[in-house]
């Protein structure tokens, strides 16, 4: 019995393939579809060899699951259903430019345990070829942890993001500039000036300080400036008057822990020397 190849090329099978298209019915089958996906003009007869198409994929997927296949034939079935993939694409393409549906979007997801390693797709018995396994576990591998990266650098963006909710501006300094001194604490700032200066604190009048805008806020502490000028032209007077010795410094730079020790131990020795009459 001859093959399906020699049917066709008789002179009998030519002559029935041409009634049959005059009269509207077309034998789909492998041997009769086009290699060329832009020979077919009709929605009608695209969508039946991508459906073709389609029955020979799952015919094959099916096969290769056979334990009784051989690495060279697991191999060469693998390539044919990858052929056979890249023809399902080029008839859905088509498909569309010619008005019908848009299989692209579903055509995405594995088929039959499917995967792609390295562009390439893998099914059933052929993903445990010498090699294909390797490269299988080191591709899960990589994309476990580049999962892993993904996760992490998503969890430093919300601790940075609750971090930055947490500090607010006065952390990056927005707010050095604005005034420190208001009503709440006028009166602290009063009681501790007092509890330093003692008996040399003494005026006529209290300075209040209002912060109900910041054209008050900034007269006020003027005032503060003043007053407190005015208290230390009193203090440097009186220390003049006294005849106790006392260290001064001719520099603005704060005194080093040398000079400090020597303060300190002028101060002792004034007061020893005090309590001796010497």
């Amino acid at each position: 019995m001859s093959r399906n190849s020699d049917k066709a090329n008789t002179v009998l099978f030519r002559y029935q393939e041409q009634q049959a298209e005059a009269n509207g019915y077309i034998d789909y089958n492998s041997t009769q579809r086009p290699r060329a996906v832009q020979k077919v003009s009709t929605l009608k007869d695209a969508e039946a060899w991508r459906k073709q198409v389609l029955t020979e994929i799952n015919q094959k997927v099916t096969k290769i699951q056979d334990v009784s296949l051989s690495d060279y034939q697991l191999r060469d079935l693998n390539d044919e259903i990858n052929k056979l993939m890249r023809e399902r694409v080029a008839w859905e393409y088509r498909i569309k430019e010619l008005g019908g549906a848009d299989y692209k979007m579903s055509s995405n997801s594995k088929i039959a345990g499917g995967v792609v390693i390295r562009g390439y797709r893998y099914f059933g018995r052929a993903k445990e070829l010498p090699g294909v396994k390797e490269l299988l576990e080191k591709q899960q591998m990589e994309q476990r942890e580049k999962q892993q990266m993904k996760n992490k650098m998503k969890n430093n963006a919300q601790r940075l993001k609750e971090l930055e909710q947490r500090v607010g501006l006065e952390y990056y300094g927005y707010r050095d500039e604005e005034p420190r001194i208001n009503a709440d604490n006028s009166k602290k700032v009063l009681r501790h000036a007092k509890d330093i200066l003692g008996d040399l604190l003494q005026t006529d009048q209290e300075v209040e300080i209002h912060a109900d805008d910041d054209d008050e806020c900034k007269a006020d502490t003027d005032a503060l400036l003043k007053y407190e000028r005015k208290i230390t032209r009193q203090r440097l007077k009186q220390k003049k008057q006294c005849n106790s010795p006392e260290f001064t410094l001719d520099s603005e730079e704060p005194p080093t822990l040398q000079q400090m020790e020597k303060i300190i131990v002028d101060r002792r020795r004034l007061q020893l020397e005090q309590r001796l009459n010497l």
